[in-house]
């Protein structure tokens, strides 16, 4: 087992004071396998649309990966804090399935911003939209270009705006 790990720190350039190209694009080649893993281990959420919560993991992670090709001696430090990250992250996406108050704490909450119609004018400024973004959406989303044939759009936790039509 020692020749193992004495082979992958000269290769990965673990504990040197500079690492050498090729150090660093083996790191590469590890990185991309490991930030695969732990995205397969956050689940599909990081690769379809995504909340704040969602974003901010993306984010913190590959920073931190970005960090651990280039840092000569934080390779595997880095490494166990992207993992807590992805624990946490799993974790408290477990615990929002099971409270809505803590899923709407972590994630947003939706916001009703037509209904029956009306554009409710409040809610589409606490939401920072301009009634050209939701009649963009409309277009594109719904296929209406009226707001009257509109039974209720929502602003989802993810930002979409998602729209019911009114039956005729």
């Amino acid at each position: 087992m020692e020749p193992l790990i004495s082979f992958g720190k000269s290769i990965l350039g673990i504990g040197v004071d500079e690492l050498s190209t090729l150090q660093i694009l083996a790191r590469c080649l590890a990185i991309y396998i490991i930030g695969i893993a732990l995205v397969r281990m956050g689940n599909k959420r990081f690769i379809g649309k995504m909340t704040a919560f969602d974003t901010i993991i993306a984010i913190i992670i590959g920073s931190l990966l970005s960090r651990a090709i280039t840092e000569t001696d934080l390779f595997l430090k880095i490494l166990a804090a992207c993992l807590l990250l992805i624990l946490l992250h799993r974790s408290f996406s477990l615990v929002a399935s099971y409270s809505d108050r803590f899923g709407d704490w972590i994630k947003g909450h939706d916001r009703i911003v037509v209904q029956d119609g009306e554009i409710l004018w409040d809610a589409m400024h606490k939401s920072n939209l301009s009634r050209q973004d939701l009649m963009q959406t409309l277009r594109l989303n719904a296929q209406v270009s009226e707001v009257n044939k509109v039974k209720t759009a929502r602003l989802e936790r993810n930002g979409d705006i998602s729209v019911i039509l009114a039956d005729d």
